[in-house]
């Protein structure tokens, strides 16, 4: 593969900005959500009651070879994301093979967004499904270019490993079937077993998924129902208007209105004649996007990550519209250019805020402030069962899961963490039997006494052990502050399957 001098430039600066993102995953401490995450890998199973388990099991891996650690959690998820790029860029080659400059400016585009350096940074499910998305999406292309029908295996491997990193990922199978229905030069694909077995073979791969909730009630396809489409009271229109606001602001603005336009030109240059590529590109992501606006209309508000597959296919089909219709005009250029320069600098400055705060929000409106404040807390923890040694042992106890996660990744990894009032997030520690008799340390937020009165019926007593101040940039942050307290002899022998079910009662 030969790279010109203007190929090696944004190769470079791409490089230099991993290596930015490489020192801040060593640098800011974990997230709520990927100390949750973290969580369940320290307890493999096939599911979990939020999520497939792709995403515990990638940090499984890596913590089981370089230790609990903030850059190891986060290791896999960062080759992943670096990897992706490489179906980014032949998915391009591919399918605009006369357009050589193409595939270095999507992956330049891309890396100057907010969202990609984030999926990075921050592990979560979507990063391990953005990475077999793309491979998907690389498969298909090949077979768009008129590739041979194994391919499609290729492309039900990647969807079955996406489908257990998350569900989103089934979104692929409409959008993959209704460009074959619509474009007519590949429909024969239809007629052959290629797909069919690619579908059959992603099912299979997923199937340790199915098996897992047909065991659990359907837990988490009833939990992720509820979470996309829970009637939310807000008006429609203003529900659209933050949906899209979100996605402009995660793509960076000048940029999202560049895909928007040229994704509306590839669709009228694709209805007045055949043009797989773009046709291909089209279904790959405006579908993605409809969806989630639908959910948005009939209950939340999509949170901004969530329709992250469609940019794959959509900044190369932005790019390839760009450079087919409009590369020789010059407002279009600069105005390329300038969403370019403003997405690098905005991506640039949020990471040195990660790093270390320095914009002018006010601290308890500062989303950074997650990343602050749980060694401290970690190390309370620690010195409240250093200081009472119980022969029985601790567990921990929070009433917001996230929270104990943190409280446990942060003491040592030696105890286990619980929220005893939703246990149907715990399927994965299976009976808490083990757990009676134990003294715990309880991690409460805001702990009035009625709200610490739920857990009587618990322990034999409980005692205050202290407090923890969530401190950011100087200011104590309530939300994140929390009260200690040690409760003595947990009477609880039942499984969490039977609490769940008690409690929704």
């Amino acid at each position: 593969m030969v790279f010109t001098p203007r190929d090696k430039l944004i190769l470079s600066a791409i490089a230099a900005l991993f290596a930015v993102r490489l020192v801040t995953i060593h640098t800011i401490q974990l997230s709520p959500d990927e100390a949750y995450y973290w969580n369940w890998g320290q307890h493999p199973s096939l599911a979990y009651s939020d999520h497939p388990p792709m995403v515990a099991w990638v940090m499984a891996f890596f913590t089981a070879l370089g230790g609990n650690s903030e850059p190891f959690v986060r290791l896999g998820g960062f080759l992943l994301s670096a990897a992706a790029l490489f179906f980014l860029f032949d998915t391009a080659r591919t399918l605009f093979p006369a357009r050589r400059e193409l595939s270095c400016d999507v992956l330049l585009a891309f890396n100057v967004t907010l969202l990609f350096p984030a999926g990075c940074i921050i592990q979560t499910p979507d990063t391990p499904m953005l990475f077999f998305w793309a491979a998907a999406a690389w498969c298909g292309s090949r077979i768009v270019a008129g590739g041979p029908g194994g391919w499609w295996y290729g492309w039900g491997a990647a969807m079955g490993l996406g489908l257990l990193s998350k569900y989103t990922m089934i979104l692929l199978v409409p959008c993959t079937f209704g460009f074959l229905l619509f474009c007519p030069s590949l429909r024969h694909w239809f007629f052959r077993k290629e797909p069919w077995l690619g579908l059959l073979f992603a099912l299979i791969l997923f199937s340790p998924v199915l098996y897992w909730n047909s065991q659990h009630d359907w837990l988490s396809f009833t939990y992720q129902l509820r979470q996309g489409f829970s009637p939310k009271q807000k008006a429609v229109p203003l529900k659209l208007l933050e949906y899209l606001g979100g996605q402009a602001g995660v793509i960076t603005p000048l940029l999202f209105a560049a895909f928007v336009g040229y994704s509306v030109k590839a669709l009228r240059i694709s209805l007045g004649k055949e043009h797989p590529a773009y046709l291909y590109l089209l279904f790959l992501s405006w579908p993605v996007l409809a969806f989630f606006g639908f959910s948005t209309a009939m209950g939340k508000v999509a949170e901004a990550n969530w329709p992250a597959p469609a940019y794959i296919a959509g900044f190369i089909l932005a790019g390839a519209v760009f450079h087919d219709v409009y590369a020789a005009r010059p407002a279009h250029r600069r105005f390329l250019a300038a969403g370019l320069i403003v997405g690098l600098l905005m991506s640039l400055v949020v990471q040195l805020h990660l790093l270390k705060p320095f914009l002018p929000f006010p601290a308890s409106a500062d989303q950074t402030r997650q990343f602050h404040g749980w060694r401290e807390l970690g190390e309370q923890v620690s010195r409240a069962v250093d200081e009472r040694p119980s022969d029985r042992g601790y567990f921990l106890v929070s009433d917001k899961g996230t929270t104990a996660a943190e409280a446990v990744f942060y003491s040592g990894a030696r105890l286990t963490g619980v929220d005893l009032f939703q246990p149907e997030r715990y399927v994965f520690l299976g009976n808490l039997s083990t757990l009676r008799g134990k003294d715990a340390v309880l991690v409460l937020h805001g702990a009035s006494e009625a709200g610490l009165k739920r857990y009587d019926g618990y322990f034999d007593s409980i005692e205050k052990a202290g407090s923890h101040d969530s401190l950011f940039r100087g200011v104590k942050i309530d939300g994140l502050s929390v009260q200690l307290f040690i409760g003595k002899g947990f009477k609880g022998s039942w499984t969490v399957e039977e609490e769940g079910k008690r409690l929704r009662r």
